[in-house]
């Protein structure tokens, strides 16, 4: 158990990055969310294995603490969480003064949302591969640094997290590269190339709405794939990988010493692929996708390139440090989606059940077009759920 701060209450407190050493340490937990029905199943704390996790409202230790109290565990120690922190003290209050051993999470689940991880991937005579991960969504970012210069590749709205991992190797972030037009989260592509002298790449098809065919209202270098770019010691290449969406890329990280990365977006995941639902055309963007990963994947790779996808299906595909990054190697006998054998048996991997798209996928890729401004409830508001990229089945 990680050194709490303790209350004079006896009520212990938990801070998200506590919490996420304890998830990846795989510590005994269990959790008493206290949040109202509906936001519980929105989102909740997912380790690397299944969690005890008990949902009770809050108001239900206002109406009838006693019964509500009697259905929480006294024989172990019991993490509150809420929304933001003040019902979970109140309620790991009530459980200390029944001789319950109780804490609860500093800021609430919007803290835990708000939370990232910053590892280095790789740490080189050339520089350094630094991955960004929100582990409450399963957003996935990443620095890439060399000779002073960064490059980012689908950064979040958190900006200044990209700009503090660059300045602490004296780099300054020169490119902003999107695998693509994301639906699934808020894309901070636009607002950091708006600092300095950076320029953002995407490519010209997810440059559309994928319905509407609306432009994107928004500055960019267009990437077809093919393109060499330049970040210090490093070549990035751009290869075209459509299927998550029409104008998705992958980029190729290329060493001096010819190490080989590639940073796969939402199309290649470790244990799965992106969904290719979201435009309204499943059979068809899955058929570019099982093309991507049957025909040009292959020609990208060897067993030794170390694949960084942009989102996790959870913390059961993080390595006990945190990193979410494996070879090739591991993934080419095992990984569903290059193990199906035509677009037909791949569909029901990348498909939801329900054919009903939520609204925030649409919303969200408007405010990623540019084509719409969002105020700060409902910037919280689309990155309440886990991202809608990935099936978390």
């Amino acid at each position: 158990m990680t050194t709490l701060e303790r209350l004079q209450t006896g009520v212990g407190v938990l801070s998200p990055a506590e919490l996420y050493a304890e998830l990846l340490a795989e510590q005994p937990l269990f959790l008493l969310d206290v949040r109202n029905e509906v936001e519980f199943a929105r989102n909740q704390v997912r380790g690397r294995r299944p969690i005890p996790t008990l949902n009770i409202p809050y108001f239900e230790f206002i109406e009838d603490d006693e019964s509500a109290i009697a259905r929480v565990p006294s024989d172990r120690l019991i993490t509150v969480i809420c929304a933001k922190e003040g019902s979970s003290q109140y309620v790991a209050e009530l459980l200390a003064e029944r001789g319950i051993n109780a804490r609860y999470l500093i800021g609430g689940f919007r803290a835990w949302l708000d939370f990232h991880a910053i590892h280095t991937v790789v740490n080189a005579s050339w520089g350094q591969i630094v991955q960004i991960a929100r582990p409450a969504r399963g957003d996935l970012s990443y620095v890439i640094i060399s000779a002073g210069e960064a490059a980012v590749i689908d950064p979040g709205l958190q900006i200044h997290l990209y700009q503090e991992a660059a300045a602490a190797a004296q780099a300054d972030v020169t490119r902003v590269l999107l695998t693509h037009l994301s639906a699934g989260r808020l894309s901070g592509g636009a607002l950091l190339a708006n600092t300095r002298h950076t320029l953002l790449y995407l490519h010209p098809y997810d440059g559309l709405h994928p319905r509407t065919l609306l432009p994107a209202h928004l500055d960019y270098m267009p990437l077809l794939g093919g393109e060499r770019l330049p970040v210090g010691h490093l070549l990035i290449e751009a290869h075209w990988f459509p299927g998550h969406t029409p104008g998705h890329l992958v980029y190729r990280v290329i060493s001096p010493a010819g190490d080989r990365f590639l940073l796969t977006g939402d199309a290649l995941l470790l244990s799965g692929c992106g969904r290719t639902d979201l435009g309204g055309h499943p059979a068809a963007w899955t058929d570019l996708l099982f093309r991507s990963l049957h025909t040009t994947l292959p020609e990208l790779v060897t067993d030794a390139t170390l694949i960084m996808p942009s989102s996790s299906i959870g913390l059961a595909e993080a390595r006990a440090d945190g990193i979410v990054a494996a070879p090739f190697a591991s993934l080419r006998a095992t990984h569903p989606g290059l193990q199906a054998s035509s677009p037909a048996e791949l569909l029901p991997l990348v498909q939801a059940a329900s054919t009903d798209l939520p609204a925030a996928i649409d919303a969200t890729v408007y405010a990623n077009l540019g084509l719409r401004q969002l105020n700060d409830d409902e910037i919280h508001e689309l990155e309440t759920d886990p991202s809608h990229c990935v099936l978390v089945r």
